[in-house]
């Protein structure tokens, strides 16, 4: 079974890390920017003692403050990224020089204990070792008493220059054809970098193309730290080709998250192993009280095998938690009916018919298929990163009013699952806030009206 190596949890240090400012004067060096902060992000990941978020879950954060994907933060905007995000260092950082006069100078934030500079300067063709010896150097200031040594990062670079230039300007491109073909410029340059192997299997499983992406995937090396990404998406291939009998040890390889719990009851179901799905939902939903599709999975699959005393109890636990959701209004409604309860049959069906036109399809079609996958390659516990300390930092940069005011959003939008996990967070730092414990109530009050 596969670990998650570099998950946040409490004894591990966690670094955000942005792109480089490219402060020459040759725009078409920009891309080196968005290089140096991948090469650093690559090379922490399978480092213990530190958890590193990944590039996707930094664009996350930019896309949920409207932040364009290619901006340069401020030293404010980083600050605040990184105490939402639970960060408990920084790096930021410019290159700057000539191709035969090169320089990076990374800052690295401790959101503790102040800030410390790092330069290194060499040749241009050099910026992959120059990254290297910038990253170890974060990771002796993150983890001061780290056993890897300097030249584990420096002896050798990991990957040619020419492949780690086609690679991150494949990343960085948005036109699919163009995309690929830097990606698998850089695997021909280097067969066995398993960043631009990930990158072409993930390009090719949002392009639906899940043949193509499973070929890819599957050249990652066993020992790389992408390889429990890595089968996390072949599952989702195989389960989208209809071979379940594939997509199920695939995530039964994954340590039992609640995404892969959630996924692997999911191809159980598909391939008629209905008592395994449900044991495998169950879990995930004691693993995850607060997340609503384990609840919706379990309620419709109760539905379909006409346990419908189950489906009901399951859907009415979905909808406390996402109030919402037409799919499991509409087999709620379809519970009821089957209960005789024709009445409030009609009235959740009513109710999922104004949340979605679908509906109106469904009522004369058997019950589609509507098992819940989860489909990001985070991997990150929120239950991992936010300590108390982390939370206090939090506290710094979004007083109690915003957050009130971003849980009463989700109370009004009937997200009462994740309201419930932010006030949980939020009594950590305001115990005695009276304005916290009065949306609880209303959230409580909301949920006891299902």
């Amino acid at each position: 079974m596969l670990s998650g190596a570099g998950q946040a949890s409490a004894d591990s240090s966690t670094i955000l890390v942005f792109p480089f400012e490219n402060v020459t004067n040759d725009r078409s060096l920009d891309w080196i920017g968005e290089g140096i902060s991948e090469l650093i992000i690559e090379r922490l990941q399978p480092e213990s003692g530190v958890s590193t978020f990944a590039r996707e879950e930094r664009l996350a954060a930019f896309e949920k403050l409207g932040i364009p994907e290619t901006t340069t933060v401020s030293r404010a905007t980083a600050l605040k990224l990184g105490w939402d995000m639970g960060a408990d260092h920084l790096v930021t950082g410019r290159f700057a020089g000539t191709a035969e006069n090169f320089r990076i100078v990374a800052r690295i934030v401790d959101l503790d204990a102040g800030a410390a500079d790092i330069a290194v300067e060499g040749k241009l063709e050099d910026v992959v070792p120059l990254s290297m010896s910038v990253a170890w150097q974060i990771l002796k200031k993150a983890v001061p008493g780290t056993a890897s040594p300097e030249a584990d990062y420096t002896a050798q670079p990991p990957v040619p220059r020419s492949a780690f230039e086609n690679y991150i300007r494949g990343v960085l491109n948005q036109d699919f054809r163009k995309r690929t073909e830097l990606l698998q410029t850089a695997v021909r340059l280097h067969p066995q970098y398993g960043p631009a192997l990930f990158e072409l299997g993930r390009t090719y499983h949002l392009e639906r193309d899940f043949k193509n992406s499973n070929q890819w995937l599957q050249k990652i090396s066993e020992t790389s730290y992408l390889r429990r990404h890595a089968l996390f998406l072949i599952g989702l291939n195989y389960f989208y080709q209809g071979d379940y009998a594939r997509a199920i040890p695939a995530f039964q390889t994954l340590s039992p998250t609640y995404d892969a719990l959630l996924n692997l009851g999911a191809a159980f179901c598909e391939k008629g192993d209905a008592v395994s799905a449900a044991n495998t939902w169950r879990r995930a939903a004691d693993m995850d009280p607060l997340a609503s599709d384990a609840f919706f999975n379990l309620g419709y699959l109760n539905l379909i095998k006409g346990d419908f005393d189950s489906a009901a109890k399951n859907l009415i636990e979905s909808l406390k938690l996402r109030g919402r959701d037409s799919e499991a209004l509409f087999l709620l409604g379809r519970t009821y009916e089957k209960q005789g309860r024709f009445e409030e049959s009609q009235k959740a069906i009513a109710q999922a018919s104004r949340l979605s036109q679908r509906v109106d399809r469904w009522l004369t079609q058997p019950v589609p298929k509507l098992e819940r996958l989860a489909t990001s390659t985070a991997f990150r516990s929120r239950d991992e990163i936010w300590t108390q300390q982390r939370l206090v930092r939090r506290a710094r940069s979004q007083d109690l009013p915003v957050w009130l005011e971003l849980i009463q959003m989700d109370i009004d939008s009937y997200l009462l699952g994740d309201a419930l996990r932010e006030l949980d967070l939020l009594l950590v730092v305001f115990p005695e806030s009276s304005e916290a414990l009065s949306l609880l109530d209303e959230v409580r009050r909301q949920q006891n009206l299902r």
